[in-house]
């Protein structure tokens, strides 16, 4: 059996494919030989199947609201044991170097820092927010 070479092209790229006598093309060089029995899964079969669109938004959608529910539940956890800042007055004087978040949890360890801190400014008519060393202070009691 005499062997020809053709020149096929399927779009713009030239492909060389080898045609016996009898009219079966060959296998051109360099692709996989398949391979085709009973019981041998298809090289098709063996790619990982991509998800479809609505399905993947779906799941994205759903992650996000999972992730959405646990930083609510860590928030809740952190303020779950902080107790209300308490209404009475008490007059403090300001370290060196203290910042206003400082002498809240100095004063108020069990409250909320920032719910101090706002209460301090409002007793105090702080514009700032900076202290001063020895500096006497309304807080919470």
């Amino acid at each position: 059996m005499a062997t020809q070479e053709l020149l096929i092209r399927p779009g713009t790229r030239r492909t060389r494919v080898l045609r016996t006598g009898s009219g079966d093309f060959r296998r051109p060089p360099g692709r996989p030989r398949p391979v085709i029995a009973p019981g041998v899964a298809t090289a098709a079969a063996c790619r990982p199947r991509r998800m479809s669109g609505g399905v993947q938004l779906a799941l994205v959608g759903l992650l996000t609201f999972v992730a959405c529910l646990g930083l609510a539940a860590v928030n809740g956890l952190s303020s779950a044991g902080s107790e209300p800042v308490p209404t009475g007055v008490a007059t403090v004087q300001a370290q060196d170097g203290e910042t206003l978040p400082q002498l809240a949890h100095r004063v108020v360890p069990n409250s909320s820092v920032d719910e101090v801190v706002e209460r301090i400014v409002r007793l105090n008519h702080l514009g700032d927010r900076a202290l001063h060393a020895g500096q006497p202070l309304q807080v919470p009691a």
